[in-house]
């Protein structure tokens, strides 16, 4: 907003504004005031706003009540404003600094004795990072307080409350109201000839035209760099005085200038010629024309606003997925050696004969490579060679297990992270905040979310689920197990302690089992065997004569991601063989019954 669009928007507001009572001041933001009056055509309210690069003005209808906390400034300007009247609007000389004439109140430092009414001024200098607001006792010429405390006035400091107060003259630049023929041409020509192109000479030698009426002049006088320089000042002067009677006649044409794509870039208080028509949309008014321009660029923040966000979001998710990947490689590139698991397996059972019991390693001819090399077997000297056989069967199995698992989660990893770049190139690309919402409604499917928890909310979520059916083993130490897939992630994540003993039936679906141990301690083996033939027992492997079971610490497992209920990893597991015994689960049962009952 430059100094001809302030120039028409003063001269609406003086339609307005002359006459009204203030009922209250509020103070907006840090930059902000809201100025709630009652006039001539009823209530209404004024935004005046020095933010810097966005500076406002804009009649508004006033709200019922106050609905921002109070601030310092804004109670101060509302207690010594409350109940005057508006007197005049002015704009200060050719410049962007708007005065408002004030007259009642409460005189600074009267008394219910010595009343009178107080003649204030309130300036709202928009000048860019200088910026402030400044309310003057108009007697004194004093300043009772200001917006801002460090406003960075050019020249000078701003002026502390109680200190002279004086509008910022550039003391460079010749008034353009006042400015004659003679003193004009005295300007122009000097600094013509010091090699000053026509804009910039406008520009830094009158008050009020910034850059882009400079050039508007410049352009309007059809100057020719090959005349003399009393000619090229002669031409300026008559583009010059034509804008400037148009000023003083009031007769302002508001403009919203828009860029090439259909936004709003600025406004101009005329028709300009270095901006092409189709440009310029004419209103009705410059108060129109300036909340146009600012609802546009409210519009153009708020998309730059949730298009950082959403990239923030999705850029965060995306991370998490590559890392998830990579893991998965890892996992995948570990089972890849089911198969050598089997083959060492096969090669030990087809020659047990040769080895003996107690060897810690041995070799063996693998016929099943076509080049026939020697295969080195880790052995536990304290097993049968069949349960080492049994040992790497077992790992084949699980390898299988896991191969199947993390492909499938890989593949699943894959399209997530697809769909995921899609939508970045889709918050990208968006035009206005509609596509952006609709991205958003997306990302609040895919992107996870975690919500906020209390240590409390923790504590009540592990005591909430399936209550698991509860043993006793001979050595007086409660077994507990899993009744369904959900019961089993309850059992498994909720309640188990890292130290606790965790079994399973190997491959096969089954209840996971927990022994609940002292930190520290292990299991015994009477206990140990008994919550593995339980574990045997509720799986799918009841009807069979032998089932093997893995049993680790609850502290070596992990549940897949995204993974079904009932779903682990295990690392460092060992695997014991049993008997499911229906007798078994009865008394255990049992004891454990006897025992409440005792309680």
């Amino acid at each position: 907003m430059d100094a001809f669009c302030l120039a028409a928007i003063i001269q609406e507001l003086q339609a307005v504004l002359p006459g009204a009572e203030i009922n209250r001041v509020q103070q907006l933001d840090r930059w902000s005031l809201l100025l709630v009056f009652y006039g001539r055509q009823g209530p209404g309210g004024l935004v005046l706003s020095v933010k810097p690069g966005a500076p406002r003005i804009e009649l508004v209808s006033p709200p019922r009540k106050s609905s921002v906390p109070s601030s310092r400034f804004g109670d101060l300007v509302a207690s010594k404003t409350k109940g005057a009247l508006i007197e005049a609007v002015e704009q200060v000389g050719l410049d962007r600094i708007m005065a408002i004439q004030m007259r009642g109140g409460p005189l600074p430092g009267s008394t219910a004795l010595t009343t009178g009414e107080a003649a204030m001024t309130l300036y709202i200098e928009m000048l860019g990072p200088a910026s402030n607001v400044f309310l003057v006792d108009r007697v004194t010429g004093t300043m009772i307080d200001r917006l801002r405390a460090a406003s960075g006035r050019a020249g000078n400091e701003t002026p502390e409350p109680g200190a002279p107060y004086h509008p910022p003259f550039d003391g460079d630049r010749v008034d353009s109201r006042s400015v004659g023929l003679e003193q004009f041409q005295e300007v122009v020509s000097a600094r013509l000839a010091e090699g000053m192109d026509a804009p910039r000479v406008l520009s830094t030698g009158f008050a009020g035209l910034n850059t882009v009426m400079a050039r508007e002049l410049a352009a309007r006088s059809g100057i020719s760099t090959r005349a003399s320089l009393d000619q090229q000042a002669r031409a300026l002067w008559k583009s010059f005085r034509e804008l400037m009677d148009r000023v003083t006649a009031a007769a302002f044409e508001p403009r919203l200038l828009m860029g090439s794509d259909g936004k709003p870039v600025g406004m101009a208080a005329f028709p300009l010629v270095t901006v092409p028509a189709d440009q310029q949309v004419p209103c009705s008014t410059m108060l129109e024309a300036l909340a146009a321009y600012h609802r546009s660029r409210e519009q153009v923040e708020r998309l730059d606003v949730l298009r950082v966000e959403l990239l923030r979001r999705l850029q965060r998710e995306i991370g998490a997925v590559e890392r998830l990947a990579v893991k998965l490689e890892q996992e995948a590139a570990l089972y890849r050696d089911g198969e050598l698991h089997a083959r060492k397996g096969r090669l030990l059972l087809a020659n047990r004969a040769q080895i003996r019991r107690g060897q810690q390693t041995v070799e063996l001819t693998d016929y099943a490579d076509p080049g026939a090399p020697l295969l080195r077997i880790d052995l536990d000297p304290a097993c049968s060679i069949e349960d080492n056989a049994q040992r790497y069967f077992a790992l084949h199995r699980k390898a299988k297990r896991g191969a199947e698992i993390v492909g499938k989660r890989l593949t699943e990893t894959a399209e997530r992270l697809r769909t995921l770049r899609a939508m970045m190139k889709q918050v990208e690309t968006a035009q206005n905040v509609d596509e952006l919402e609709q991205v958003d409604a997306t990302a609040a499917r895919v992107v996870r979310r975690r919500p906020v928890q209390t240590p409390a909310d923790s504590r009540a979520r592990r005591s909430e689920g399936p209550e698991p059916r509860a043993f006793r083993s001979s050595d007086g130490l409660t077994i507990l197990v899993g009744k369904s897939g959900p019961s089993n992630d309850h059992l498994t994540w909720r309640l188990a302690r890292s130290h606790d003993l965790w079994l399973h039936a190997q491959g096969i679906h089954g209840s996971h089992v927990l022994v609940r141990l002292q930190k520290g301690k292990s299991a015994p083996p009477r206990t140990l065997c008994e919550a593995a033939q339980l574990a045997a027992y509720y799986s799918k492997g009841r009807g069979q004569v032998k089932v093997p079971v893995d049993y680790v610490l609850r502290k070596f497992l992990r549940k897949p991601k995204a993974a079904a209920p009932g779903a682990v990893l295990l690392t460092q597991e060992k695997t014991i063989t049993v008997r499911p015994e229906a007798d078994l689960v009865r008394r255990l049962h049992a004891a454990e019954d006897a025992l409440r009952a005792e309680e």
